[in-house]
């Protein structure tokens, strides 16, 4: 199976990617939090350096609402070679996203949106579309299937679907549990474009959604907070083997050595999230805490056995 770490603003930072990435290796993909093709436009060096180590392995997800602006964001990323794949915001509800018409909000204008892909495509790597189900509470089968139908006729084939819609009057959290999961749409959507790549996600986080899935075929999947709570979730559920984990954390480390954006609160947020399951978490979460260099938190890892 192929797992993809979901872009999610706080969380998807650098450190958290490498750490991810680290763990698990080529088994996920890690994607960005998400960057507004302004950022990218009129801050670029800072704005590619901050987010991205030198040995990047993360995709982009970009958000934005101006045609020429997507275009000149893509002219620059087109020019950056540790990037290799963008993905465009169609699903974020926050009220901030939507002030200036990005991301779910963005989905009320269909001929905006098909004028921002055609200029998204331009990039010459991977290309693909983050989005929800529907826009409001109710399901509407005609507002995934038409916005499907005009991917795959711009020539965006990869697709990653939040499996319930998007509420513009529901902050960003109720937005992940008031609107129903609804992975029977989500499958529907895979019948009817079978020549899509079409990636679920949305509380894909235990054994039996996993199992749920693989009876019907599908073997890829986005997972967003599940991560951030236990790094080595997978791993519990017996979905991944991760064999070398005190190595995986020194090497996030080493990885961030000549970073020149370097906040060891950051790092040291990444870190606790690996380990939410050990016996004794909090005394291990207590003296890692109290480090306030980059040198004592590798040789904390380096000296004690966290894990036997």
């Amino acid at each position: 199976m192929n797992y993809y770490l979901a872009p999610m603003m706080g969380y998807t930072d650098c450190y958290f990617r490498s750490l991810v990435e680290n763990i698990y290796g080529n088994s996920v993909t890690t994607f960005s939090e998400m960057i507004v093709d302004k950022a990218i436009i009129h801050n670029e060096t800072k704005t590619i350096t901050k987010h991205f180590l030198k040995n990047n392995k993360s995709a982009i997800q970009i958000a934005g609402s101006d045609p020429e602006e997507i275009k000149r964001a893509i002219n620059i990323l087109n020019k950056v070679d540790i990037i290799k794949h963008v993905n465009f915001n169609l699903g974020c509800p926050s009220s901030r996203v939507q002030e200036n018409m990005l991301g779910l909000a963005l989905t009320q204008k269909y001929d905006l949106v098909k004028k921002c892909l055609f200029e998204l495509i331009k990039y010459n790597k991977d290309v693909s579309v983050k989005c929800r189900l529907g826009l409001g509470m109710n399901e509407d089968k005609s507002y995934i299937f038409d916005y499907l139908k005009l991917f795959y006729e711009i020539g965006i084939k990869k697709v990653f679907i939040h499996c319930r819609n998007g509420v513009l009057n529901l902050d960003t959290k109720k937005n992940r549990t008031i609107p129903k999961i609804n992975y029977n749409l989500f499958l529907e959507c895979c019948d009817q474009f079978p020549e899509m790549e079409l990636i679920p996600n949305g509380e894909v986080n235990d054994l039996e959604t996993f199992k749920f899935f693989q009876s019907k075929n599908i073997t890829q999947f986005m997972i967003g907070r599940q991560f951030a709570k236990d790094a080595f979730f997978l791993e519990k559920l017996d979905l991944e083997n991760v064999k070398k984990k005190t190595a995986s954390i020194i090497n996030t480390i080493n990885e961030l050595e000549h970073y020149k954006y370097l906040n060891i609160n950051l790092l040291k947020k990444s870190i606790f999230t690996a380990l939410s399951n050990i016996s004794n978490s909090k005394k291990v979460k207590k003296e890692i805490s109290v480090i306030n260099n980059y040198s004592g938190l590798l040789n904390y890892f380096e000296r004690n056995a966290i894990w036997s």
